[in-house]
């Protein structure tokens, strides 16, 4: 009898230490979900910010995500960015099973073995990986898709899927495309995770005990990374055409506080949870509230996501979320262009900072497109009257002379307003924010016209220093701007956008042209070398301005003004060795500009080019031919951008109409200099260069009709603009 109870507390004595051990191992594994939740919005949100009693909401830190995929905005192309890290497009077909169900008549097995030659005997089939790769790989941004999937595979970390969001008509599988690695692998339970419910959309929804027993229950002893894919909003958006009004609002309701009560249960669960919208539903889309709403719980409580892909309060990329899964797990990989989500403002529950800013961003975003075209027809229209105003009748030209003088004084400083105002567009509406814009521009085109002897000086000078200004302080109303870059579009988060860095180069020539006029030689080149240190700084910083395409465009033009200002005559050879030398040095500053603070795309392009990857700067530069290309062809800007082009070309072309002061004529030589420089070298040089060829010839014309008026130009004249330009 002793030997036995001798035996059993051995045994215990060796089992118990052992199970404690495996006990503490398991705690110490870190849990991280993903709860994708496809059709979700803003208007969603709202509601369950305002009318859900429970507190899951106000204790997660929240924002705004730009979900921008490489292709047409869909839940399959956002969801492939996602999970690549990088913009991509999906494949038509893309689906996820499980080994038993049936594809084509076959079982999914031994359809994926007839597609790839194998034939999988555990985790879910992707019969198109193959395909979605082979499409991803021909695209400029090459996403690898299942890159972040094989880095955790690469860490012994557990990956698994839960769920569907499959409708009656289709099969929507994407989830796995969170998870999946590069052989196309990734465990999990599809339909399981979801029930049959009476009443409900298509009569199935996801099954929360199923799916809080697999989160509790789980013994694995590694750290795991779950996706859940949430079907049941998808679902109800989906049926909505065929429901009636009122019972769509309570199945609404009910689904949206079953998801609370299951976010509420998965707490308890987990360590991080992440709830992401890859596609908002077609009415929030409708309404153009095209930015998708983020949460996450974990150590921190409430408060604000960013991140430096944005430098924007509030706001992340999609391309965000890799980077921050990994640093999760303590994982620092640097193949991704996103970067690490960053928390804010950590204690503060209140979400309406959140969506009053994205309430702004969509009004911003509602209205461009109608804001813009009547602006640019405006501009359009101002130029050819300035450019005819010549045909009225003698008795009526000096009146018609000071309306056009007015009204290019007006368009000249519509920029100015444009900024100056981008802070109140939504106390103002859109219709008072024209209204005021319009009368801005007037009494000041009106006031420097009556009172200054240099109004052009002013204009510039005014506008010069605004936006100066404003990328100093990190661009608060570029950001908010009709002329500014949209968080929606993605193409630009911070700096100084195309439509401004052209406007911010002449309106620096502006500033300088009765320098030109008057200064001594020596003096003069003092102030051209200090103005294009100073634009390269702006421009240039990666902490300011962040634009590579105007800061080069700015050296360019910069460096034909002083050629300009010290030698007499044209020489093309000294001109290309001049060009040539500024560029090399504009790059290597261009370069140490990113050397201190948060790594930017210029950053990134130069990491690239030093470590000998090639390939991505020709995308880079095949991409950026690509938007020029789509914008010449579908903007609105491209009416100004070749009425603009056509009369400056009229007014090189006819020499007689050259003004003779030498300020003057530098000031349109460079100008076009520059607005071809911004055409060739930006991204979206359409714009920049519509802008900056729009105030070139406008102030041209206005000084026309000044030197008229004055009886100081006589007709027939001809300058050689190859003359030499006296002191």
């Amino acid at each position: 009898m002793w030997r036995k109870i001798l035996l059993i507390l051995f045994i215990c004595f060796l089992v118990v230490p052992s199970v404690e051990s495996r006990t503490e191992q398991i705690d110490q594994t870190k849990k991280i979900l993903a709860l994708v939740v496809p059709g979700l919005s803003f208007n969603e949100v709202e509601w369950l910010i305002h009318n859900d009693d429970s507190s899951i909401w106000k204790e997660a830190s929240f924002g705004a995500m730009n979900v921008r995929a490489d292709g047409p905005y869909s839940y399959l192309n956002n969801m492939v960015t996602i999970g690549a890290g990088a913009k991509a497009v999906g494949v038509q077909g893309w689906n996820s099973f499980e080994l038993s169900e049936e594809i084509n008549g076959f079982e999914a097995r031994e359809w994926m073995y007839q597609l790839t030659g194998s034939r999988p005997e555990e985790g879910l089939i992707h019969p198109d990986f193959h395909r979605l790769e082979v499409k991803n790989r021909e695209t400029t941004h090459k996403g690898e898709v299942g890159f972040f999937g094989e880095t955790l595979q690469e860490h012994d970390i557990a990956r698994v899927v839960y769920g569907h969001s499959d409708t009656l008509e289709e099969k929507v599988r994407y989830g796995s495309l969170l998870a999946i690695d590069q052989k196309g692998f990734v465990n999990g339970q599809l339909q399981d995770a979801v029930q049959e419910k009476t009443g409900a959309p298509y009569g199935i929804e996801m099954n929360a005990d199923f799916l809080i027993n697999k989160l509790s229950t789980n013994v694995e002893t590694r750290d795991q990374f779950i996706v859940i894919e949430w079907g049941d909003i998808y679902r109800l958006y989906d049926q909505h055409t065929y429901m009636e009004n009122l019972h769509f609002e309570a199945e609404q309701k009910r689904q949206l506080k079953r998801m609370s009560a299951f976010l509420t249960r998965a707490r308890k669960e987990v360590d991080d949870i992440w709830l992401i919208a890859p596609m908002m539903n077609k009415q929030a889309y409708d309404e153009r509230k095209q930015l998708a709403p983020v949460f996450h719980w974990g150590e921190e409580m409430g408060g604000f996501l960013t991140s430096t892909t944005t430098k924007q309060d509030y706001l992340v990329s999609s391309l965000d979320l890799i980077p921050t899964f990994l640093a999760s797990f303590n994982i620092q990989e640097t193949e991704f262009s996103g970067n690490v989500i960053k928390h804010s403002n950590n204690g503060i529950v209140d979400k309406a900072p959140v969506v009053k800013r994205v309430n702004e961003i969509v009004l911003i975003y509602k209205s461009r497109a109608s804001v813009l075209s009547i602006y640019i027809s405006c501009l359009v229209i101002a130029l050819i009257g300035a450019a005819i105003y010549g045909f009225f009748g003698s008795k009526k030209r000096q009146t018609w002379r000071y309306v056009t003088r007015l009204i290019l004084l007006s368009a000249l400083w519509s920029p100015f307003w444009f900024l100056a105002l981008a802070g109140v567009v939504n106390k103002l509406g859109v219709t008072g924010f024209v209204l005021t814009l319009i009368v801005g521009s007037f009494i000041c085109g009106y006031i420097v016209e009556r009172t200054a002897r240099y109004p052009i000086f002013w204009v510039g000078t005014l506008t010069f220093l605004l936006i100066t200004i404003d990328v100093m302080i990190g661009s608060p109303l570029m950001q908010r701007s009709y002329l500014g870059y949209d968080p929606i579009i993605g193409a630009r988060y911070y700096g100084i956008g195309n439509e401004f860095a052209g406007v911010y180069l002449i309106s620096a020539m502006m500033l300088l042209h009765p320098i030109l006029t008057h200064l001594h030689r020596g003096l003069r080149i003092t102030c051209i070398v200090t103005m294009l240190f100073l634009l390269t700084i702006v421009l240039g910083k990666n902490t300011l301005g962040t634009n590579a395409g105007a800061t080069l465009s700015a050296g360019l033009a910069f460096a034909f003004l002083c050629y300009r200002s010290v030698f007499q005559t044209w020489s093309w050879r000294l001109l290309l060795l001049l060009f040539g030398g500024v560029l090399s040095a504009l790059f290597l500053l261009l370069y140490v500009l990113q050397l201190t603070g948060d790594q930017t795309h210029i950053g990134l392009a130069f990491e690239r080019l030093l470590s000998g990857d090639f390939l991505y700067i020709k995308d880079t530069i095949e991409r950026k031919l690509a938007m020029n290309w789509k914008i010449f062809k579908h903007s609105n800007w491209t009416q100004l951008f070749v009425t603009s082009y056509l009369l400056g070309a009229v007014i090189l072309w006819r020499k007689r109409l050259q003004l003779g002061e030498q300020g003057k004529q530098l000031f349109l030589q460079t100008g076009v200099i520059s607005s071809f420089a911004l055409l060739l070298l930006n991204d979206s040089g359409v714009v920049a260069a519509a802008t900056s060829m729009f105030c070139v010839v406008s102030a041209h014309y206005y000084w026309l009709s000044v030197s008229k008026e004055e009886n100081e130009f006589v007709i027939g004249k001809t300058i050689n603009p190859g003359q030499t330009v006296e002191d």
